[in-house]
């Protein structure tokens, strides 16, 4: 009995990180929330860039209108640092810059780490909270592109 609860904890542990469990904001990142973000593309949307760094075939079935696609996800290779690399003539300086992961996690810090590395200032950048994962859909549609 013991033993089957020593190791249900760690396994359940595991399914909720493994699964669409929430990551937990780092200080050291600046935040933004889907009700803010949807507010900003309705309001004008050239005020901002979405970088979008899921993959394809998530790209694909969801992702936020005008959102730029790199499909750079995880953002750990230098041919994936080149996609958001690409994009760095497209930002002006007034613009912020909403990166959007699957999960808001270490694909958005390591792309925000990027922008910041090539000269973009904190204050522009921002990370989409809990990802395109966590967008809720029944509350915020009009902001979606959703494939058929």
């Amino acid at each position: 009995m013991k033993l089957s609860l020593f190791l249900a904890l760690p396994m359940a542990a595991l399914l909720l990180i493994g699964c669409g469990g929430k990551v937990k904001e780092n200080s050291k990142y600046n935040y933004i929330t889907a009700d803010e973000t949807a507010k900003l593309i309705r309001e004008d949307a050239s005020k901002i860039v979405i970088v979008d760094i899921q993959e394809k075939p998530d790209f694909n079935e969801e992702h936020l209108k005008g959102a730029l696609a790199t499909y750079a996800y995880p953002v750990k290779t230098e041919d994936e640092k080149a996609r958001l690399e690409a994009l760095l003539p497209e930002i002006k300086a007034n613009q912020k810059v909403i990166i959007v992961c699957p999960r808001g996690g270490g694909g958005a810090d390591r792309a925000y780490d990027f922008y910041l590395s090539k000269g973009l200032k904190k204050e522009q950048l921002l990370t989409l909270k809990d990802g395109q994962y966590g967008w809720p859909r029944d509350k915020v549609k009009d902001v979606l592109a959703v494939s058929k």
